[in-house]
């Protein structure tokens, strides 16, 4: 599964992009690879201390990508 662990949450970036660029960025380092388990929306919700649809919007944005 995906770690979210080396993710703070900064400000002046909306949250869902900064989700969209963590993962872009452990794309592009190898860190998150194909067929890597995504965590649902809710435990990576609770996890951040965001709003579930936050993180459905970002995992949205990611799809359309």
């Amino acid at each position: 599964m995906v770690s979210f662990a080396a993710l703070t949450l900064g400000e002046g970036v909306p949250i869902y992009l900064q989700i969209v660029r963590y993962l872009r960025s452990g794309i592009a380092a190898g860190t998150v690879r194909d067929g890597d388990e995504m965590p649902s929306r809710r435990v990576l919700s609770a996890r951040l201390g965001v709003n579930p649809n936050t993180v459905q919007k970002a995992y949205r944005i990611l799809e359309e990508m």
